[in-house]
Protein backbone atom coordinates (compact mmCIF):
# COMPACT_ATOMS: atom_id res chain seq x y z
CA UNK A 1 0.00 0.00 0.00
CA UNK A 2 1.60 3.44 -0.76
CA UNK A 3 2.67 5.89 1.64
CA UNK A 4 3.12 9.77 2.28
CA UNK A 5 5.24 11.42 5.10
CA UNK A 6 2.88 13.70 7.20
CA UNK A 7 3.87 16.91 10.05
CA UNK A 8 1.97 18.46 12.43
CA UNK A 9 3.67 21.50 13.49
CA UNK A 10 2.03 23.56 16.97
CA UNK A 11 3.18 25.90 18.37
CA UNK A 12 5.63 23.91 21.00
CA UNK A 13 7.37 22.30 18.09
CA UNK A 14 6.86 18.90 15.85
CA UNK A 15 3.09 17.70 17.40
CA UNK A 16 3.49 14.37 15.01
CA UNK A 17 5.63 13.02 11.84
CA UNK A 18 5.90 9.97 10.52
CA UNK A 19 4.18 7.81 7.08
CA UNK A 20 1.07 7.24 6.72
CA UNK A 21 -1.72 5.31 4.28
CA UNK A 22 -4.32 8.53 5.16
CA UNK A 23 -5.35 11.39 6.96
CA UNK A 24 -8.64 12.78 7.83
CA UNK A 25 -9.82 16.10 8.68
CA UNK A 26 -12.81 18.64 8.31
CA UNK A 27 -12.44 21.91 5.73
CA UNK A 28 -14.74 24.25 4.68
CA UNK A 29 -16.70 21.74 2.39
CA UNK A 30 -17.04 18.69 5.21
CA UNK A 31 -14.44 15.89 5.91
CA UNK A 32 -11.75 14.85 3.28
CA UNK A 33 -9.72 12.25 3.32
CA UNK A 34 -5.91 12.62 1.92
CA UNK A 35 -3.79 9.81 0.57
CA UNK A 36 -0.78 9.14 -1.08
CA UNK A 37 -0.11 10.67 -4.87
CA UNK A 38 -2.58 13.37 -4.98
CA UNK A 39 -3.06 16.44 -6.70
CA UNK A 40 -1.48 19.59 -4.41
CA UNK A 41 -4.08 21.04 -2.18
CA UNK A 42 -3.64 23.46 0.33
CA UNK A 43 -6.68 24.52 2.57
CA UNK A 44 -8.03 26.02 5.77
CA UNK A 45 -9.00 23.78 8.29
CA UNK A 46 -12.06 23.71 10.24
CA UNK A 47 -12.36 23.02 14.13
CA UNK A 48 -12.72 18.86 14.18
CA UNK A 49 -11.56 15.14 14.77
CA UNK A 50 -8.13 14.78 12.68
CA UNK A 51 -7.79 10.80 12.58
CA UNK A 52 -4.69 9.01 10.83
CA UNK A 53 -4.58 5.83 8.88
CA UNK A 54 -0.41 5.32 10.02
CA UNK A 55 1.58 2.20 8.07
CA UNK A 56 3.68 -0.81 9.90
CA UNK A 57 -0.35 -2.16 11.38
CA UNK A 58 -0.18 0.85 13.69
CA UNK A 59 -4.25 1.14 15.16
CA UNK A 60 -6.36 4.39 13.84
CA UNK A 61 -5.20 7.64 15.55
CA UNK A 62 -7.39 10.31 16.88
CA UNK A 63 -7.18 13.50 17.79
CA UNK A 64 -9.25 17.08 18.40
CA UNK A 65 -8.34 19.88 15.84
CA UNK A 66 -8.85 23.40 16.53
CA UNK A 67 -8.30 24.98 13.03
CA UNK A 68 -5.00 25.29 11.28
CA UNK A 69 -4.08 25.14 7.25
CA UNK A 70 -3.01 21.99 5.62
CA UNK A 71 -0.86 21.44 2.35
CA UNK A 72 -0.46 18.59 0.41
CA UNK A 73 1.24 17.26 -2.49
CA UNK A 74 2.09 13.70 -3.90
CA UNK A 75 4.70 13.03 -1.33
CA UNK A 76 4.19 14.80 2.07
CA UNK A 77 1.57 16.32 4.16
CA UNK A 78 2.27 19.21 6.18
CA UNK A 79 -0.45 20.77 8.48
CA UNK A 80 0.29 23.48 10.88
CA UNK A 81 -2.32 24.07 13.97
CA UNK A 82 -1.87 25.86 17.24
CA UNK A 83 -4.93 23.49 18.63
CA UNK A 84 -4.45 19.80 18.64
CA UNK A 85 -5.39 17.15 21.37
CA UNK A 86 -4.96 13.18 21.11
CA UNK A 87 -8.66 12.26 21.60
CA UNK A 88 -7.02 9.57 24.66
CA UNK A 89 -5.70 12.59 26.54
CA UNK A 90 -8.72 15.20 25.93
CA UNK A 91 -9.98 15.93 29.45
CA UNK A 92 -13.72 15.21 29.25
CA UNK A 93 -14.81 16.73 32.45
CA UNK A 94 -13.26 19.98 31.51
CA UNK A 95 -14.88 19.89 28.23
CA UNK A 96 -18.29 19.35 29.61
CA UNK A 97 -17.50 22.21 32.15
CA UNK A 98 -16.57 24.52 29.71
CA UNK A 99 -19.75 23.70 26.87
CA UNK A 100 -21.92 24.12 30.24
CA UNK A 101 -20.08 27.84 31.46
CA UNK A 102 -19.79 28.67 27.71
CA UNK A 103 -23.59 28.19 26.72
CA UNK A 104 -24.42 30.40 29.84
CA UNK A 105 -22.11 33.02 28.70
CA UNK A 106 -23.50 33.15 25.25
CA UNK A 107 -26.99 33.27 26.62
CA UNK A 108 -26.14 36.29 28.92
CA UNK A 109 -24.09 37.94 26.69
CA UNK A 110 -24.87 41.24 25.00
CA UNK A 111 -21.71 42.29 23.01
CA UNK A 112 -21.79 41.46 19.50
CA UNK A 113 -17.27 41.03 19.41
CA UNK A 114 -17.18 38.88 22.60
CA UNK A 115 -20.58 36.70 21.62
CA UNK A 116 -18.33 35.62 18.30
CA UNK A 117 -15.35 34.47 20.49
CA UNK A 118 -17.89 32.55 22.84
CA UNK A 119 -19.68 30.72 19.89
CA UNK A 120 -16.16 29.49 18.72
CA UNK A 121 -14.84 28.79 22.04
CA UNK A 122 -17.92 26.47 22.48
CA UNK A 123 -17.65 24.85 19.34
CA UNK A 124 -14.28 24.09 20.03
CA UNK A 125 -15.70 22.84 23.77
CA UNK A 126 -18.16 20.91 21.83
CA UNK A 127 -15.90 19.09 19.54
CA UNK A 128 -13.69 18.15 22.26
CA UNK A 129 -16.64 16.23 24.24
CA UNK A 130 -17.50 14.59 20.35
CA UNK A 131 -13.79 13.37 19.63
CA UNK A 132 -13.59 12.15 23.17
CA UNK A 133 -17.07 10.17 23.13
CA UNK A 134 -16.37 8.84 19.57
CA UNK A 135 -12.95 7.38 20.04
CA UNK A 136 -12.88 6.61 24.32
CA UNK A 137 -15.32 3.35 24.07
Amino acid sequence: MNKTHLKITAPNGIFYEGDIHIVTLRTANGYIGIQPNRAPLFSSIEIGTLTIGAVDGQPLQSFYIGGGIIYADRSKINIITDDIINAKEIDIKRAQDDVEFLSNSIKNNKDTVDLVKLETKLKKALFRVQTYNLFNK
